[in-house]
Formats: C-alpha cells, sequence, structure tokens
C-alpha cells in the first residue's frame, strides 16, 4: 500500500487532483488510516488512474470519464467512442492537431493484443559513491534530455565514459508544475572548469530494486508501475529517492534510449510486526455474514486528531451509556469512509433491540446485512490491525473492500475497565 504522496509522486497527478478524483467517485483510496488521516492506494489501482489520465488527456470531462469507466465497455464500443471523438476533434482549429494526434495513437493501442510491457524486477546491492550533479525544477519529463545534454556538455569529456549518468529524483509527492531532478555522474574527484556541478556522496542502498526500460522516457511511469508492483506484493516498500540509470540516452531518437530504473527499498515493517504471534493475535480472518443491527451512541465527525478524540468519544460513551434503552449486546465502534478532506463519522455505542427514543447529543445507526472478514486484535495492537487487514490481507485475498462501515466489537472477552481483552475488527468485503 502506497500513501497518497507516494501514489501521487508515481502516478503523476498532485495529492489536491486525488482528493478530486476520490470526491467524484473516479478513484477512491484503498484505505484511509482514520488513526493518522492519511490516504492509501495499492500499486494495482495505477491502472485505472492512467485510464483516468488518458481519457482526460483525449478532452472528456471527469463526468465522462467517470461513465466511461463504469460503463464496462468493450473494446468495439470503446473504439467507436473514441472514434467519435476524433471526429470531433478534426473539425477543431490547429490549436487542436496535437490532442486529435493522441487520439489517434490511443486508438491504435485499442488494436494491440500484446499488453502492457513485462519488465523483469531484480535486487541489487548499490555502494555508496560520489557523483557531480546538476539539479533544476524542470517543467516536465520531457524537459529531461535537455538537462542531460547540458551535463554532458559539462563533463566532455567525461570523467569515465564507462559510467552512465543517472536521474535523481527528490519530490516527495508529485508536483503539477515542476519535477525536482538531479543529472549526475559518478566522479573520483571535483571536475575541472565546471562549477556548476555540485559533487556530494550518493547514499548507497542495501536493497535496490531494479528493471530495465526501453523506450522513451514519457512511459517510464509503467516501468515504476512494474517495480513498485513487485516491491509490495513481496513485502518491501520504497526508501528514499528514485533514482533513472541512463544505459542508453535518447539521443535524436526517443525510442532507442535504455533506462534501468532504480528503487530504494526496505521490508515493510507492519510485516515484521505481524510475523510475532506471541505479541500479536492471530491475523488471519474469518469471513462471516453478520445481519442488520442498530447502534445508539455518542457521534463524532472529525480527523482524530492527535489520536485522541476517539478515545474521549469513549469516555463520554461510558458516562452516559446508562441512558441507552433496550441495550441487546455488545459496544460498536462504527466508522464511515472519510470525506475528501479526510474527516470520517464514527459511533460508540450499544446494539439495541428496539428504539424509543434517542437520549439528546446521541444518534441512531443501522448498519445493513453484510459479509465481513474479521479479525481479532487488542486495543494495543487495533492500529496494526487495521494496517495488516488493508495493507497486506486484502491485496492478496480473494476479496475486495466494498466501502461500507467497519467497525470494532467489543464482547465478552474485552474488558473495557483495564482496556485488556480481545476486541474484533470487522472490515466489509465481496469476492472478486
Amino acid at each position: 500500500m502506497l500513501k497518497i504522496g507516494e501514489f501521487s509522486k508515481l502516478g503523476q497527478v498532485s495529492p489536491k487532483t486525488l482528493r478530486l478524483y476520490d470526491e467524484r467517485g473516479l478513484l477512491r483510496p484503498a484505505w484511509t488510516d482514520r488513526f493518522t488521516g492519511y490516504r492509501y492506494y495499492a500499486t494495482e489501482q495505477l491502472a485505472r488512474l492512467h485510464r483516468i489520465l488518458a481519457l482526460k488527456d483525449l478532452g472528456f470531462s471527469l463526468e465522462q470519464i467517470g461513465e466511461l469507466l463504469d460503463g464496462d465497455l468493450d473494446a468495439p464500443d470503446l473504439e467507436r467512442v473514441m472514434r467519435a471523438r476524433q471526429r470531433e476533434l478534426a473539425t477543431q482549429i490547429a490549436a487542436e492537431q496535437a490532442r486529435l494526434l493522441r487520439v489517434e495513437a490511443r486508438l491504435q493501442q485499442l488494436g494491440d493484443t500484446a499488453g502492457m510491457p513485462r519488465y523483469e524486477v531484480v535486487i541489487k546491492h548499490v555502494r555508496p559513491f560520489t557523483v557531480a550533479g546538476l539539479r533544476q525544477r524542470l517543467p516536465s519529463a520531457q524537459a529531461l534530455p535537455q538537462l542531460i545534454a547540458a551535463v554532458q556538455r559539462i563533463l566532455h569529456p567525461a570523467p569515465d565514459p564507462s559510467l552512465s549518468l543517472l536521474g535523481i529524483y527528490y519530490d516527495e509527492v508529485f508536483d503539477e508544475r515542476t519535477l525536482d531532478v538531479e543529472v549526475a555522474a559518478p566522479v573520483t574527484a571535483v571536475p575541472a572548469g565546471a562549477p556548476e556541478l555540485v559533487v556530494h556522496e550518493l547514499p548507497g542502498a542495501e536493497i535496490m530494486a531494479c528493471a530495465v526500460h526501453h523506450g522513451p522516457y514519457t512511459r517510464l511511469p509503467q516501468a515504476y508501475q512494474a517495480v513498485l508492483t513487485w516491491l509490495d506484493h513481496n513485502g518491501y516498500q520504497a526508501a528514499g529517492p528514485n533514482r533513472d540509470l541512463f544505459l542508453r540516452p535518447p539521443g535524436e531518437d526517443a525510442g532507442k534510449a535504455v533506462t534501468e530504473v532504480q528503487f530504494p527499498a526496505r521490508p515493510k515493517p507492519y510485516l515484521l510486526a505481524v510475523a510475532k504471534p506471541e505479541d500479536k493475535p492471530t491475523m488471519k480472518p474469518e469471513i462471516v455474514t453478520k445481519p442488520a443491527f442498530t447502534v445508539v451512541g455518542v457521534p463524532y465527525f472529525g480527523r482524530n486528531e492527535n489520536h485522541a478524540e476517539i478515545p474521549r468519544v469513549w469516555d463520554t460513551f461510558n458516562q452516559r451509556m446508562g441512558e441507552i434503552a433496550h441495550a441487546a449486546g455488545p459496544a460498536y465502534g462504527l466508522c464511515t469512509d472519510p470525506e475528501p478532506d479526510g474527516r470520517f463519522r464514527y459511533l460508540a455505542g450499544f446494539s439495541v433491540s428496539t428504539v424509543d427514543a434517542v437520549p439528546a447529543g446521541m444518534e441512531e445507526w443501522t448498519v445493513p446485512e453484510q459479509t465481513y472478514a474479521v479479525f481479532p486484535c487488542t486495543l494495543d495492537n487495533l492500529h496494526d490491525t487495521y494496517q495488516y487487514a488493508f495493507g497486506t490481507w486484502l491485496p492478496q485475498s480473494n476479496y475486495t473492500y466494498t466501502h461500507g462501515i467497519d467497525f470494532e466489537l467489543y464482547g465478552e472477552e474485552f474488558d473495557p475497565e483495564t482496556g485488556k481483552g480481545t476486541l474484533y475488527l470487522y472490515v466489509p468485503v465481496e469476492m472478486n
């Protein structure tokens, strides 16, 4: 799973744009951590993001994109839609000619049955080494060849022609306006007569995930997706600025470029925690179907700032729980999907057999019948269990998160006075 900043950098859209796509229902986060407010995306969602961006580039509105994505169109239907758009563009002024050519390229892709290029990902150990580099903010990746050529001119003849130039990307999140990149060359000494270059040590990496990309730099995100998907499926996460090793710069023919994309990586920390069964409850969920039920309790709407607001809701509930009539079961902590601004709704309460009246300041929520993946946990590792459920188990399972109400169930095995004992996390799911 990737935080919104990591996903924005990979998909080359800003976090603000991702929040807009979430608000419009085009691309919802795979999970939002209600403890921190962080949005998390699965690498598999990059394919849908690429489709959104491709259709947006063709001039379709967000409303039209939603209809195309959810219309389950087959290839002939999609081709007819694209050709209709092509005819519209053909009637526009010359300024639209570039967009028309991109539509034609998209139509050509519809007939390509070969699919996406396949990348072999390998792990390397990279030692630290000294580089001389030129760091700039570029308007887009299309300006990268010019920066490479500038560094080549400064270093000519190169300190060591057997070593390739590197591109090092420093943006923590994708910025629509600029790309913070350094083009550098390995050196053994400060180059003479090159004051523009900065000499520094480039950190090494015990784990460097690498894949070779053939073709123009504009298609490098395909290689990035392949590497990050491999990392996610093999228990790793990206750890630091990614790099491009320019094995063969494009020169005059961008299609002949050869680039090795490199991502420093480390093991996912929560996988290490889950690997200690003596410290954690079992993470193997039970799949159950729970009938509809009603809960009356104390509501909350916010971001759980400093992880302190939800505990205060439970403090209020504990003081007022005697006001709830017809309590017929355990205590629940119900939670909705977050709003685009990160706020979510939460209800700490009791299940009830009937509702005569709701005490002042409380609310009544009815949860429909739903299938759930049920994870036993404790209050101390509730956050870890959420991360495991959404970050590890769901992507590897045959189930999909339905974005319904998830909840904690505090039954007889949980002691509310001490906060000890087993509680259960219910995640609404459906079969793929």
